[in-house]
Protein backbone atom coordinates (compact mmCIF):
# COMPACT_ATOMS: atom_id res chain seq x y z
CA UNK A 1 0.00 0.00 0.00
CA UNK A 2 2.77 2.43 0.94
CA UNK A 3 4.79 1.47 -2.12
CA UNK A 4 1.81 2.15 -4.37
CA UNK A 5 1.31 5.52 -2.65
CA UNK A 6 4.97 6.40 -3.17
CA UNK A 7 4.76 5.58 -6.88
CA UNK A 8 1.62 7.68 -7.24
CA UNK A 9 3.27 10.59 -5.41
CA UNK A 10 6.40 10.35 -7.59
CA UNK A 11 4.27 10.32 -10.74
CA UNK A 12 2.29 13.32 -9.52
CA UNK A 13 5.48 15.22 -8.67
CA UNK A 14 6.93 14.43 -12.09
CA UNK A 15 3.78 15.68 -13.84
CA UNK A 16 3.81 18.88 -11.82
CA UNK A 17 7.45 19.54 -12.70
CA UNK A 18 6.64 18.85 -16.34
CA UNK A 19 3.89 21.46 -16.29
CA UNK A 20 6.05 24.04 -14.50
CA UNK A 21 8.90 23.50 -16.96
CA UNK A 22 6.59 23.91 -19.97
CA UNK A 23 5.00 27.03 -18.49
CA UNK A 24 8.43 28.49 -17.79
CA UNK A 25 9.45 28.11 -21.44
CA UNK A 26 6.23 29.64 -22.75
CA UNK A 27 6.17 32.55 -20.29
CA UNK A 28 9.69 33.51 -21.35
CA UNK A 29 8.89 33.21 -25.06
CA UNK A 30 5.42 34.75 -25.11
CA UNK A 31 5.00 36.63 -21.84
CA UNK A 32 2.44 35.95 -19.13
CA UNK A 33 -0.63 37.35 -20.88
CA UNK A 34 0.45 35.95 -24.24
CA UNK A 35 0.41 32.40 -22.90
CA UNK A 36 -2.76 30.37 -22.40
CA UNK A 37 -3.41 27.34 -20.22
CA UNK A 38 -4.31 25.42 -23.38
CA UNK A 39 -0.85 26.16 -24.81
CA UNK A 40 0.79 25.04 -21.58
CA UNK A 41 -1.29 21.88 -21.69
CA UNK A 42 -0.05 21.12 -25.19
CA UNK A 43 3.57 22.02 -24.41
CA UNK A 44 3.62 19.82 -21.31
CA UNK A 45 1.84 16.90 -22.94
CA UNK A 46 -0.84 17.00 -20.25
CA UNK A 47 -4.58 17.03 -20.83
CA UNK A 48 -6.13 20.42 -20.09
CA UNK A 49 -8.36 18.93 -17.41
CA UNK A 50 -5.37 17.32 -15.73
CA UNK A 51 -3.53 20.64 -15.84
CA UNK A 52 -6.30 22.28 -13.82
CA UNK A 53 -6.12 19.55 -11.18
CA UNK A 54 -2.59 20.73 -10.40
CA UNK A 55 -3.12 24.48 -10.87
CA UNK A 56 -6.52 26.23 -10.56
CA UNK A 57 -5.38 29.04 -12.84
CA UNK A 58 -2.51 30.74 -14.61
CA UNK A 59 -1.66 32.99 -11.64
CA UNK A 60 -1.06 29.97 -9.42
CA UNK A 61 1.03 28.39 -12.16
CA UNK A 62 3.20 31.49 -12.51
CA UNK A 63 3.82 31.42 -8.76
CA UNK A 64 5.02 27.80 -9.06
CA UNK A 65 7.28 28.81 -11.96
CA UNK A 66 8.74 31.70 -9.97
CA UNK A 67 9.30 29.50 -6.92
CA UNK A 68 11.20 27.03 -9.11
CA UNK A 69 13.22 29.52 -11.16
CA UNK A 70 13.61 32.68 -9.07
CA UNK A 71 17.14 34.18 -9.13
CA UNK A 72 17.85 34.29 -5.40
CA UNK A 73 19.55 30.86 -4.99
CA UNK A 74 22.04 31.55 -7.80
CA UNK A 75 22.71 35.11 -6.65
CA UNK A 76 23.21 33.99 -3.05
CA UNK A 77 25.69 31.36 -4.19
CA UNK A 78 27.60 34.01 -6.12
CA UNK A 79 27.73 36.32 -3.09
CA UNK A 80 28.63 33.59 -0.60
CA UNK A 81 31.53 32.51 -2.83
CA UNK A 82 32.83 36.08 -3.03
CA UNK A 83 35.73 37.02 -0.78
CA UNK A 84 38.19 39.87 -0.45
CA UNK A 85 40.80 41.25 1.91
CA UNK A 86 38.99 44.58 1.94
CA UNK A 87 35.47 45.89 1.41
CA UNK A 88 36.45 47.21 -2.01
CA UNK A 89 37.91 43.87 -3.09
CA UNK A 90 34.79 42.08 -1.84
CA UNK A 91 32.50 44.38 -3.86
CA UNK A 92 34.57 43.96 -7.02
CA UNK A 93 34.60 40.18 -6.69
CA UNK A 94 30.90 39.94 -5.83
CA UNK A 95 29.87 42.21 -8.72
CA UNK A 96 31.82 40.15 -11.25
CA UNK A 97 30.45 36.88 -9.87
CA UNK A 98 26.88 38.13 -9.87
CA UNK A 99 27.06 39.49 -13.41
CA UNK A 100 28.69 36.25 -14.60
CA UNK A 101 25.93 34.21 -12.94
CA UNK A 102 23.21 36.30 -14.60
CA UNK A 103 24.99 36.13 -17.97
CA UNK A 104 24.80 32.35 -17.80
CA UNK A 105 21.08 32.46 -16.92
CA UNK A 106 19.35 35.28 -18.87
CA UNK A 107 16.02 33.55 -18.19
CA UNK A 108 16.27 34.69 -14.57
CA UNK A 109 16.34 38.34 -15.58
CA UNK A 110 13.40 37.84 -17.95
CA UNK A 111 11.34 36.08 -15.29
CA UNK A 112 11.92 38.90 -12.80
CA UNK A 113 11.00 41.42 -15.50
CA UNK A 114 7.70 39.59 -16.09
CA UNK A 115 7.00 39.58 -12.35
CA UNK A 116 7.73 43.29 -12.04
CA UNK A 117 5.62 44.27 -15.07
CA UNK A 118 2.68 41.90 -14.63
CA UNK A 119 2.57 41.47 -10.84
CA UNK A 120 4.33 44.59 -9.49
CA UNK A 121 7.12 42.35 -8.18
CA UNK A 122 4.77 40.44 -5.85
CA UNK A 123 6.52 37.08 -6.17
CA UNK A 124 9.97 38.62 -5.76
CA UNK A 125 8.80 40.28 -2.54
CA UNK A 126 7.33 37.02 -1.27
CA UNK A 127 10.59 35.16 -1.91
CA UNK A 128 12.76 37.79 -0.22
CA UNK A 129 12.18 36.93 3.49
CA UNK A 130 13.76 33.50 3.00
CA UNK A 131 17.03 35.03 1.81
CA UNK A 132 17.02 38.38 3.64
CA UNK A 133 19.32 37.28 6.46
CA UNK A 134 21.90 35.97 3.97
CA UNK A 135 21.79 39.18 1.93
CA UNK A 136 22.08 41.31 5.05
CA UNK A 137 25.08 39.20 6.02
CA UNK A 138 26.73 40.16 2.73
CA UNK A 139 26.01 43.83 3.40
CA UNK A 140 27.57 43.54 6.86
CA UNK A 141 30.68 42.04 5.27
CA UNK A 142 30.91 45.19 3.13
CA UNK A 143 30.47 47.37 6.24
CA UNK A 144 33.11 45.50 8.24
CA UNK A 145 35.70 48.22 7.68
CA UNK A 146 34.17 51.34 9.22
CA UNK A 147 37.22 53.40 8.28
CA UNK A 148 36.82 53.06 4.51
CA UNK A 149 33.06 52.46 4.25
CA UNK A 150 30.61 55.26 5.00
CA UNK A 151 27.96 54.64 7.62
CA UNK A 152 25.12 53.60 5.33
CA UNK A 153 22.54 51.06 6.49
CA UNK A 154 22.83 47.46 5.32
CA UNK A 155 19.55 47.92 3.41
CA UNK A 156 20.89 50.94 1.52
CA UNK A 157 24.09 49.11 0.59
CA UNK A 158 22.05 46.17 -0.72
CA UNK A 159 19.63 48.37 -2.66
CA UNK A 160 22.47 50.19 -4.38
CA UNK A 161 24.41 47.00 -5.07
CA UNK A 162 21.53 45.08 -6.63
CA UNK A 163 20.13 48.17 -8.29
CA UNK A 164 23.34 48.76 -10.22
CA UNK A 165 24.43 45.26 -11.09
CA UNK A 166 21.06 43.64 -11.70
CA UNK A 167 20.09 46.58 -13.93
CA UNK A 168 23.33 45.98 -15.85
CA UNK A 169 21.63 42.94 -17.40
CA UNK A 170 18.11 44.33 -17.33
CA UNK A 171 19.13 47.31 -19.49
CA UNK A 172 20.96 45.06 -21.95
CA UNK A 173 17.77 43.05 -22.35
CA UNK A 174 15.59 46.16 -22.74
CA UNK A 175 17.86 48.41 -24.79
CA UNK A 176 20.17 45.96 -26.51
CA UNK A 177 23.88 46.46 -26.87
CA UNK A 178 25.15 49.83 -28.12
CA UNK A 179 25.47 50.11 -31.95
CA UNK A 180 29.26 49.98 -31.73
CA UNK A 181 29.00 46.39 -30.42
CA UNK A 182 29.16 43.68 -33.05
CA UNK A 183 27.95 40.18 -32.30
CA UNK A 184 30.73 37.62 -32.31
CA UNK A 185 33.38 40.30 -32.05
CA UNK A 186 35.86 39.90 -29.14
CA UNK A 187 35.53 43.64 -28.60
CA UNK A 188 32.07 42.91 -27.12
CA UNK A 189 33.55 41.24 -24.06
CA UNK A 190 36.06 44.06 -23.63
CA UNK A 191 33.35 46.72 -23.83
CA UNK A 192 31.11 44.83 -21.43
CA UNK A 193 34.00 44.44 -19.00
CA UNK A 194 34.75 48.17 -19.24
CA UNK A 195 31.07 49.01 -18.62
CA UNK A 196 31.02 46.71 -15.60
CA UNK A 197 34.17 48.31 -14.21
CA UNK A 198 32.53 51.73 -14.56
CA UNK A 199 29.49 50.53 -12.62
CA UNK A 200 31.71 49.10 -9.88
CA UNK A 201 33.45 52.46 -9.59
CA UNK A 202 30.08 54.24 -9.43
CA UNK A 203 28.99 51.94 -6.63
CA UNK A 204 32.23 52.40 -4.69
CA UNK A 205 32.81 56.12 -5.25
CA UNK A 206 29.73 57.74 -6.82
CA UNK A 207 29.77 59.91 -9.93
CA UNK A 208 30.89 63.27 -8.53
CA UNK A 209 34.51 64.29 -8.35
CA UNK A 210 35.64 65.51 -4.95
Amino acid sequence: MNERSDVKHASSDHSRKQIVSAAHRLFLEQGFHGTTMRQISKESGMALGSLYTYFPGKDELFKAVFDAYNPYPILLLALENSHGNSSEELVRTAARRMVTALSARPDLVKLVFIDVVEFQGKHLQQAYPEVSSHLEGFAMRIKRNSVTVKDYSAESLLRAFFGLFYSFHMTEMLLGKPPTFKEGNPVDAQNQSAALQDMIEIYLRGILTE
